[in-house]
C-alpha cells in the first residue's frame, strides 16, 4: 500500500493549483472593474455619453427653440461627433433667413421693441452683441428703453456710466464713452429680462450700490471690461444663454480668460459650459488641466453630453481608449455597475486586490511546504496579510495611469492684468505660486508601500526571535541560532536600499514621476527598521541568552570540580 503522505500529495497539489487559479481570477476581476480614483476609464466615459443626448441632438433642440446663436456654437463644437451635421447646417441657414434675427442669435422682446425701426445697415461693423449696442441708432433706442425701466438696478447701472473715476474705461459723456455705454446696455438687457440667477443678481446689485455710494467704480470696472469682451465674442443669443447659467460674477472673468487663451476652442468651451451643471465646473476643470483638459473635452464631445458632464464634474483626466471598452458582456456589466456605484466599485476593486494575493500566497505556500521548514501559523498569516497590503499598493499604482506617470499637467492660472482698454484682447498672465504642504497621492502611496514592507520585515524578525525563544534548546544553541539569523535581521536595510535603487532607476527611465522623497524614504525606513530590530529586539534577547549561558557554564564548572 502507498503511504498516506503519497496518497495526499495529488490532493494537496490540486488544492494548491485551485487556490492559485482562484486568487489570480479574483485579481483579474478586480483589474477589469473600471473605477474612478485618479482618472476616469474610457469605458465609463463612453457609457455616460451613450446614456445622454449627443451634441447633435442638443443642436436640433436649440434649432427648434429658435436659439440660432447657440445652434451655431454647438455645430462648431460638435464637428466629428455622430450626426447629420450638414442637414442641421442647412436647416440653420433656412431658419436664419431673417438677417436681423440671425444677427441677434435669438429673438428677444426688448430688442424687438427697441430696434423694430432700425435697419441692419445701421448696425456697427463690430461682431457679436457689441456690434448691435455700439451703433448710434441702436444705442439710442436701447438706452431709451432702459431709461424707462421699472427695475431700480437698471437705473443704477446707467447712473454708473456718468462717473469719471474709471481707470481703463472712459465715461459715457466723453468722446470715447461708447464702449462703456454699450456694456451697460448689454448688462441692462440681462437685468431687464431677468436673465441672471438670483445670486449673480444680488452680487451685481451690491457692487453697483457700493460704486454709487463711494463714487469709486473700482468694484464694477473689471466686471464691465469682462462683459465688454464677451459681448464682442458672442451674439445676443449666445450672450444671454451663457449669463443665464452664471452664479458668481467672478466666473465671467475666468470665462473671458479661457476664451482668449483658447480662441480656437471657444465653441467647445461654450458648449461645455452649457452642458455641465454650471460654467464654474468647466472653469475649475481648466484650472487643473489647462490645454490637456481642452483636448479631453474635445474627445468627450464626440461621445455625448453626459461624457462632458462627467468629465468636468469629476475633475479627473480621461484615460486613453484601449480599443476593448465593450469586448464582452462581463466588461459591459462591470462598466454599468461602476457608472451607477462609483464608490462601491472602487471599494470592491481594492478588496479584490487584497483578497486575491492572499489566495495566491496560500496556494504557493502549500506547493512549497514540503520543500522548506514549516513556519509558525502566526508568521505565515502575517506574511500573507502584509504581502497582500503591498500587492494592493502595487496594483493600484499599475491600474491608475495618472497616479505614478511622469507627465506633468499645467492648468490655467486665471490671473491677468489689463493696463488699458486697447489691450482687451490680450492679457498679461500673472502666475501666483503658493506654497503647499500637501502630498500628492503617488508619493503617499510610494511612502506607504515602503513603510508596509519594513513593517513586514520587522514582524518576520520578531516572529523568528519568538520562535527561537520557544524552542526547547540550550541557551548556547539559541545564541548560535540568533547569530545564524544576522542576515535576516539586516533584511530591512537590504530592502530599503533595493527600494531606493529601483525607484531611482524607474525615475531615470521615465516610468514614474521624479520624486526623491518617495525614493529615499525606502532607505530611511530601512535604516530605522534595522536600528529598531537590532536595538529593541535582538540585543535584549541576546543579553538574556548570554546571561543564561554564563549561568549554565558556571553550574557545569561547579559539577566538574565536585566530580
Amino acid at each position: 500500500m502507498l503511504p498516506v503522505e503519497n496518497k495526499a500529495r495529488p490532493l494537496r497539489l490540486a488544492i494548491s493549483i485551485g487556490l492559485l487559479i482562484l486568487g489570480a481570477s479574483i485579481v483579474l476581476l478586480g483589474w477589469l472593474i473600471p473605477s474612478r480614483f485618479k482618472s476616469i476609464p474610457h469605458a465609463i466615459i463612453l457609457e455616460a455619453g451613450a446614456r445622454s443626448p449627443s451634441l447633435h441632438e442638443l443642436t436640433e433642440q436649440a434649432l427648434a427653440e429658435g436659439d440660432l446663436g447657440v445652434c451655431e456654437m454647438l455645430i462648431e463644437a460638435g464637428k466629428g461627433s455622430p450626426g447629420d451635421w450638414e442637414r442641421t447646417s442647412r436647416q440653420l441657414q433656412e431658419g436664419g433667413q431673417d438677417p436681423i434675427l440671425k444677427r441677434w442669435g435669438a429673438w428677444d422682446p426688448f430688442l424687438d421693441a427697441a430696434l423694430s425701426e432700425v435697419t441692419l445697415d445701421a448696425y456697427s461693423a463690430e461682431p457679436g452683441l457689441l456690434g448691435i449696442a455700439l451703433s448710434n441708432p441702436c444705442r439710442e433706442s436701447l438706452i431709451g428703453l432702459l431709461e424707462n425701466s421699472r427695475y431700480p438696478l437698471v437705473q443704477s447701472l446707467i447712473e454708473t456710466g456718468a462717473y469719471t473715476t474709471y481707470k481703463r474705461l472712459f465715461p459715457v459723456s466723453s468722446v470715447s464713452g461708447k464702449p462703456l455705454e454699450a456694456t451697460l446696455i448689454s448688462i441692462g438687457l440681462l437685468v431687464q429680462g431677468d436673465r441672471l440667477k438670483p445670486p449673480a443678481m444680488r452680487e451685481l446689485r451690491s457692487r453697483v450700490n457700493d460704486a454709487l455710494a463711494s463714487g469709486d467704480v473700482v468694484s464694477v470696472e473689471d466686471f464691465y471690461l469682462d462683459v465688454l469682451s464677451l459681448s464682442r465674442a458672442l451674439n445676443w443669443g449666445q450672450f444671454k444663454a451663457l449669463f443665464e447659467r452664471i452664479e458668481r460674477l467672478d466666473t465671467i472673468s475666468d470665462i473671458r480668460y479661457a476664451f482668449h487663451r483658447r480662441r480656437d476652442s471657444v465653441p467647445l468651451l461654450f458648449a461645455t459650459m452649457l452642458v455641465s451643471d454650471s460654467p464654474s465646473q468647466t472653469i475649475e476643470y481648466l484650472r487643473i488641466y489647462g490645454d490637456q483638459g481642452v483636448e479631453a473635452l474635445q474627445e468627450a464631445a464626440v461621445l455625448g453630453s453626459g461624457a462632458i458632464r462627467m468629465l468636468v464634474r469629476e475633475r479627473l483626466p480621461m484615460e486613453a481608449s484601449n480599443g476593448s471598452d465593450r469586448v464582452n458582456t462581463l466588461k459591459s456589466g462591470l462598466t454599468n455597475f461602476s457608472l451607477q456605484n462609483p464608490k462601491l466599485s472602487l471599494a470592491v476593486k481594492y478588496a479584490f486586490f487584497f483578497v486575491g494575493p492572499i489566495f495566491v500566497l496560500w496556494g504557493t505556500g502549500r506547493l512549497t511546504e514540503s520543500k522548506q521548514l514549516a513556519n509558525p501559523p502566526l508568521l505565515r498569516t502575517t506574511q500573507r496579510l502584509f504581502v497582500s497590503l503591498a500587492s494592493v499598493i502595487i496594483l493600484v499604482i499599475l491600474s491608475e495611469p495618472y497616479l505614478a506617470g511622469g507627465n506633468e499637467i499645467e492648468g490655467y492660472s486665471f490671473r491677468f492684468a489689463i493696463p488699458v482698454l486697447a489691450q482687451v484682447d490680450g492679457e498679461t498672465v500673472l502666475v501666483e505660486i503658493e506654497p503647499t504642504t500637501t502630498m500628492d497621492p503617488a508619493t503617499l502611496l510610494s511612502v506607504s508601500f515602503f513603510f508596509i514592507l519594513q513593517i513586514l520585515v520587522f514582524l518576520i524578525c520578531m516572529l523568528k526571535v519568538r520562535q527561537i525563544d520557544r524552542e526547547e534548546l540550550d541557551s548556547l544553541v539559541k545564541l548560535k541560532l540568533m547569530e545564524n539569523e544576522e542576515n535576516l535581521f539586516d533584511a530591512g536595510l537590504y530592502v530599503g536600499i533595493a527600494g531606493t535603487c529601483i525607484s531611482l532607476v524607474m525615475q531615470v527611465l521615465g516610468l514614474i514621476e521624479a520624486n526623491l522623497l518617495a525614493a529615499y524614504s525606502s532607505n530611511l525606513f530601512g535604516i530605522l527598521g534595522v536600528a529598531i530590530v537590532k536595538i529593541r529586539l535582538v540585543r535584549p534577547f541576546k543579553n538574556k541568552l548570554i546571561l543564561a549561558s554564563q549561568e549554565a557554564l558556571a553550574a557545569l564548572g561547579a559539577k566538574t570540580q565536585v566530580s
